[in-house]
């Protein structure tokens, strides 16, 4: 019997289970496509955090064409594709279906393509080396090579690559190679002149080889000239916008005005940015040759970044080498010159909601963008410009303590700083009255009281109190650090000579000085701090680097002291040093405090009270050195700056010694590993 029991329980068991199985299979949600790759979107902290697929592939297009080099869209969704290989420009109708041909027969290598509102079609040519321009039917307008001008340069060449025309014709061409920026050409192809050049970026190395190499030396080192712009494009309000394929991501994107001014901030952007498109409403995708597509709006913002790149799995929606890039709606094109083929990206409802909030936000339309920035929230509550959105709308509507909090979570200090004047404005207008009559009452109650104290002694016992108090050291060296302040000459006297001053007080002091960091690390007024939420903070690597710089500044003084005829003790730069740091222990927290109830209308006190303190605090550890060692103000500035030098090599020393450590530890790992390994 008890095998039958058995086996009935068992066939329970695995019935239960399949029935449960089922269960869940009926429960789960039905299986979806994801995206071939993650969306990410700048977050707290300017850090790019995944978010919800922006866009999600819905076509990949074969198009007859060879090796395409750049796409054009018109504001009606025509494209236009440079059709390198077959030496001709082919336009697609909204089907992207192949409705007309230019220049059969006359390009030769087309590598840009530019149509104006008339449909005439310009075309840099890079196997001409020339621009060519045909009408809206197709017939040959005008076809023009280097410029003949002296002013463009006897020995400049011409190699147009890319080019775009603003609405009084005039032709802004990309050359290759060229360090003068754009070349701006007229309608009949005269050289105007160069316009959005990059400038030249110097590095260290660079700089050192300028400070000490010769003329002939530096003669044969490869000359630092700007990068050229590798492409470009025009908004409805003939706005130049360039990007350049350099070693600086974050400078890769330039937005020009007429007078050739760089308003464009710096970015989260690429080094290898291939092609950017501008729609009506300022916002800007951009792709680059690893196949990723960046989403801005026109004020530099990030958006979306994706990365479509494919890495020869060759799924639907990934790219291999991209060239061209537009936007019509909600649907981006990427040109794929490998797949000859054009890769369709349709929005999802949380990028619609987005661009919907972005286009009235960006047309100045903040209370009718409030709704859809809410509903960005509700897809993603870490999407910082939906908090600046809501916070500009906030404040339009005079809700200042709402657009207060709203741009904190934006980490918008200028906005934060303008929401908090509004608040502050109202407050001392209800209770600056008030607060005056106090504090002229309280003066007045504290000079009565005055008088009566020196009249009847109210506070003698106090004051024997406080004198009995100083009989323990630990408050008689508090007491000492007030006369500090007012005497520090003969106060580092008194300590040279062991009679104030104590090794527990001056650590007490450290640690004081230690705890003024820490908390102005976290209560710092906002607009004042460099950190916009706790959560960037490293507390125990701001600690770590205070005990290494006390620790390196009185082991190195005291080392260099000792070869330089210093009289000071150990016991002497200890204490000493501590009592010095006494400006930043004592005013720092008033600055802090301050800080909280000012705008950066007021940033100079701010700036200049650290600034003081900061200089007093050098101050004393100057008079330090001076009297503890019995120097002239010459020999301490030397021993100064040899303390500074010494520093500088400990900690040389020890960041070698600690790679080097690092490696034996690696060695050892791996050779007892093999030994554990074999021993199997």
């Amino acid at each position: 019997m008890r095998p039958v029991r058995i086996r009935k329980r068992i066939s329970f068991v695995i019935g239960a289970l399949i029935t449960l199985a089922w269960g869940l299979a009926l429960l789960a949600p039905p299986a979806r496509a994801d995206a071939p790759y993650v969306t990410w979107t700048p977050g707290p902290g300017g850090e790019l955090y995944m978010t919800q697929d922006a866009y999600i592939p819905v076509d990949e297009i074969a198009l007859p064409v060879a090796g395409p080099e750049d796409l054009f869209m018109t504001p009606d969704g025509v494209i236009y594709l440079a059709d390198t290989g077959n030496g001709r420009i082919v336009r697609l109708d909204a089907t992207l279906a192949v409705t007309a041909e230019y220049g059969k027969g006359v390009l030769n290598k087309p590598t840009g393509v530019f149509v104006d509102d008339e449909g005439t079609v310009y075309v840099a040519d890079a196997g001409l080396n020339q621009i060519v321009v045909f009408a809206a039917d197709g017939a040959l307008r005008h076809q023009f090579g280097r410029p003949s001008e002296p002013l463009f340069g006897k020995n400049r060449t011409f190699l147009p690559r890319k080019v775009a025309v603003d609405r009084r014709k005039n032709l802004y061409v990309i050359s290759e190679g060229s360090v003068q920026g754009v070349i701006q050409l007229n309608p009949d192809g005269r050289f105007i002149g160069n316009f959005a050049a990059n400038t030249a970026q110097m590095s260290l190395r660079m700089i050192l080889q300028r400070m000490f190499l010769s003329e002939e030396q530096l003669a044969q080192l490869v000359r630092n000239e700007a990068a050229s712009p590798s492409n470009l494009a025009i908004d409805r309000q003939s706005m130049l916008y360039t990007i350049t394929a350099s070693t600086f991501a974050d400078q890769s994107i330039r937005k020009f005005t007429v007078a050739g001014r760089n308003i464009f901030p710096t970015i989260y952007g690429s080094t290898s940015f291939r092609d950017i498109h501008i729609d009506p409403e300022g916002l800007l995708v951009v792709v680059d040759g690893e196949g990723r597509i960046f989403e801005y709006d026109q004020n530099g913002t990030l958006l979306f970044m994706f990365s479509a790149r494919d890495y020869g799995d060759q799924r639907r929606g990934t790219l291999i080498n991209p060239t061209g890039i537009a936007r019509a709606g909600d649907v981006i094109y990427a040109l794929d010159k490998e797949k000859n083929a054009l890769i369709l990206y349709q929005a999802t409802a949380f990028a619609e909601t987005v661009h919907r909030a972005m286009r009235l936000y960006l047309a100045g339309f903040y209370r009718e963008a409030q709704p859809y920035f809410e509903q960005v929230l509700n897809y993603n509550g870490s999407f910082i410009m939906a908090y600046q959105g809501l916070a500009d709308a906030y404040f339009k509507a005079g809700d200042y303590a709402a657009a207060l909090a709203a741009y904190r979570y934006a980490e918008d200090r200028n906005g934060y700083s303008e929401a908090f004047w509004e608040l502050r404005n109202a407050v001392l207008q209800q209770y600056l009255g008030p607060f005056i009559v106090g504090v002229t009452l309280a003066a007045i109650g504290q000079s009565v009281l005055r008088r009566f104290e020196q009249r009847y002694g109210w506070l003698a016992p106090l004051r024997a109190g406080m004198r009995r108090l100083r009989r323990y050291r630990l408050i008689d060296d508090a007491v000492f650090l007030l006369r500090f302040v007012r005497h520090p000459v003969d106060s580092f006297y008194y300590i040279k000579a062991n009679q104030r001053g104590s090794l527990r007080f001056a650590l007490l002091i450290y640690l004081w000085v230690i705890a003024v960091h820490v908390l102005s690390l976290y209560l710092m007024g906002f607009p004042f701090n460099q950190y916009a939420y706790p959560g960037q903070i490293r507390v125990e690597n701001e600690i770590a680097l205070l005990v290494a710089l006390f620790g390196l500044w009185n082991t190195a003084n005291y080392l260099v002291s000792t070869i330089s005829d210093g009289e000071g003790r150990v016991r002497d730069v200890v204490i000493g040093s501590a009592y010095s740091l006494f400006p930043y222990a004592l005013f720092m927290p008033v600055v802090i405090a301050a800080s909280n109830v000012l705008t950066l209308n007021e940033v100079f006190l701010v700036s200049f009270s650290q600034q003081v303190i900061f200089a007093w605090t050098g101050l004393m550890l100057f008079i330090m050195v001076r009297e503890i060692h019995n120097y002239t103000i010459s020999e301490t500035t030397s021993n100064v700056l040899k303390t500074l030098f010494t520093m500088a090599m400990l900690a040389l020393t020890a960041y070698i010694l600690s790679l080097l450590f690092g490696q034996l530890f690696d060695f050892v790992s791996a050779v007892w590993q093999e030994i554990g390994l074999r021993s199997l």
